[in-house]
């Protein structure tokens, strides 16, 4: 959401965010300038009018994490591609101030590089020094919060100076909300049904031309009832639909009514006026999916389509709230210092205990304050994200009509013993066939061609719901007759309960279509338990792919341990293939990435 700015004077902070950690620490950082008289404008770096660079930004604050192969967060891609076009002067932002954070891991061979390949274009373009710019690492002792705070004090230190008259403000005020929700009292209660309420997610498509009416036609469980994971196979048909092998589908799910109205009754002065119209002062945030007509807009509708109270609290959140926490009496001061606490750079440690570890949610957070927790209905936008798109793999090959999921359902007990269930997976669990939802199309612009050979040989490392991208390109590759060798290594727990999709596998495999390698980690007569065993075991076979046939790697599933291990694996390969030392073969890596031909798609 951009936020307009009441005393900036050009003081803007773009995010570039794939798993919402970047974006809040620019929220954070947002509403810590404003107890300095500074409010910016905040919002991701792909929604920032671009013609604002040249007119109204003069201080430009840039947080932004790196993914993959030192790639830019989906929001940051448009922005990128607009500063790297040649037509642009190099003294084009020469009015412009710059500093940036960037969020990165150490154990990826691009370190940083997205956030870095933003910093020096824009310096290019004309762009000054506001601070010194920051490379965060996760894996390092003081962790990202610890070089955010240094960041932060030396970036004040530097807008002191550029505006003198600073005015710090006490921390205990509270501050007018930036997208004030206020009641229609000159209407009367918009009370609809459950059919309605259902049909309202449909009025979104007029918000937003890239959004596309889908309908289910399949949801269907392809993992044994006796295992513990549920795995659906979604099949959703549509119209006029384009996308290619290692494409993504962005779906927009809703919390559900009950827990709506479990939050509702949570603050009294809420459930009372939850169905009363509303009104939005200033511009309506830049809600995902599009927004309810404005006619139909209410709290409960609000908080079902648009506002996430299922994801795990994050700092900024926690920065708003515990203002409106009633210290008057002993146990009210005691959970007011309590969510200050959390609020803080200092207690990081307390936050993760409280919040990350026991996977605690917004909503679960409101119920244990509520006793003393009493949010302004004006504050709802300041205090609650929005509900962010989930993104899934595409499993089918290029249909105008059709596109194919495979989704694992999240669902598992916490340390607190309570069941946690995923916002979209238990959204899309309950749909059945018939039901309309609404998606887009998110381009990768995977290529699984080279310069001289357009058809190499691919092996496909996908474990998991991470088989779900090769099974498109293998459709499509055979499908579209293109000539290629195509190796398929993937891993489950046990060949009887979870091998997904293995009767479309062993049927290509036995029609010589497909090289297969499957590993079983928990069936004890399994040849090898994970991809990488199973990769290293063929180490002659896939050196002679990737040294001797140029053959690309393709890399989907989890970001845990499986893509550094199969990394490491290659490594290996290598060194008893071709025996090389250790540096040779991790060169010969890194220069198969920068050639294209080693691709990573993790989650």
């Amino acid at each position: 959401m951009i936020q307009d700015s009441m005393n900036s004077e050009g003081v803007t902070i773009l995010y570039g965010s794939e798993t919402g950690n970047a974006e809040d620490y620019a929220r954070f950082l947002g509403l810590r300038l404003q107890y300095y008289s500074i409010s910016p404008t905040v919002c991701s770096l792909d929604d920032y009018p671009l013609k604002k660079l040249a007119t109204h930004t003069k201080y430009l604050i840039i947080i932004c994490s790196t993914t993959g192969q030192g790639e830019l967060p989906r929001n940051a891609k448009k922005f990128m591609k607009f500063i790297l076009k040649k037509k642009l002067p190099s003294d084009l932002l020469n009015h412009i101030y710059l500093t940036s954070f960037g969020l990165g891991d150490s154990s990826y061979s691009k370190f940083n590089y997205g956030s870095r390949k933003i910093h020096t274009r824009l310096l290019q373009l004309g762009c000054s020094e506001l601070s010194p710019r920051c490379e965060a690492d996760e894996m390092s002792p003081e962790g990202i919060d610890g070089y955010y705070q240094e960041w932060e004090l030396q970036l004040i230190k530097s807008l002191r100076i550029h505006f003198p008259s600073l005015l710090e403000i006490d921390s205990e005020v509270q501050l007018p909300a930036q997208n004030a929700v206020k009641l229609n009292t000159t209407k009367s209660e918009l009370k609809l049904s459950d059919k309605e309420v259902q049909d309202l997610s449909l009025t979104r498509l007029e918000s937003d031309n890239n959004l596309v009416l889908g309908k289910i036609r399949d949801n269907i469980r392809i993992t044994d009832e006796s295992h513990f994971q549920d795995v659906r196979h979604i099949i959703i048909e549509s119209q006029d639909l384009n996308y290619l092998p290692g494409d993504t589908i962005a779906l927009y799910p809703s919390n559900d009514p009950q827990s709506v109205d479990l939050l509702l009754k949570s603050q009294p002065h809420w459930s009372q006026v939850a169905d009363l119209p509303l009104n939005i002062d200033g511009i309506l945030p830049n809600l995902n999916g599009g927004y309810i007509s404005s006619e139909k807009l209410t709290l409960r509708n609000l908080f079902i389509h648009h506002l996430d109270i299922a994801s795990v609290p994050r700092r900024s959140f926690f920065f708003k709230i515990w203002r409106f926490c009633n210290g008057q009496t002993e146990d009210g001061d005691r959970e007011r210092s309590k969510l200050k606490d959390f609020s803080t750079m200092e207690e990081s440690e307390e936050l993760y205990n409280y919040a990350n570890r026991p996977r605690r949610s917004i909503l679960e957070t409101i119920l244990e304050f509520q006793e003393n927790l009493k949010i302004p209905i004006e504050y709802i936008f300041d205090v609650f994200p929005l509900i962010q798109p989930r993104y899934f793999s595409i499993a089918s090959r290029p249909s105008p009509n059709s596109v194919e999921i495979a989704v694992a359902i999240v669902e598992y007990k916490t340390i607190l013993r309570r069941i946690r269930r995923g916002l979209c997976t238990r959204w899309l669990k309950l749909l059945q066939k018939d039901d309309s939802i609404i998606l887009s199309i998110q381009k990768t612009n995977l290529s699984f061609t080279l310069r001289g050979k357009d058809t190499p040989p691919v092996i496909m490392i996908g474990p998991g719901t991470g088989i779900a991208p090769m099974k498109a390109l293998i459709e499509h590759s055979i499908i579209s007759e293109t000539t290629r060798g195509l190796y398929l290594f993937t891993g489950f727990r046990f060949e009887s309960k979870d091998f997904l999709f293995s009767e479309l596998w062993l049927r290509l495999e036995e029609e010589n279509k497909i090289h297969l390698f499957p590993s079983f980690s928990r069936d004890p007569e399994s040849q090898s338990k994970y991809v990488q065993d199973r990769l290293f075991k063929e180490f002659e076979l896939i050196g002679d792919l990737i040294y001797n046939q140029n053959a690309i790697v393709f890399v989907c599933g989890s970001s845990g341990k499986m893509p550094k291990q199969v990394k490491i694996t290659f490594t290996e390969i290598l060194k008893k293939y071709k025996a090389l030392n250790d540096n040779e073969a991790q060169q010969y890596v890194l220069d198969m990435e920068d050639q294209g031909r080693y691709k990573e798609e993790v989650w």
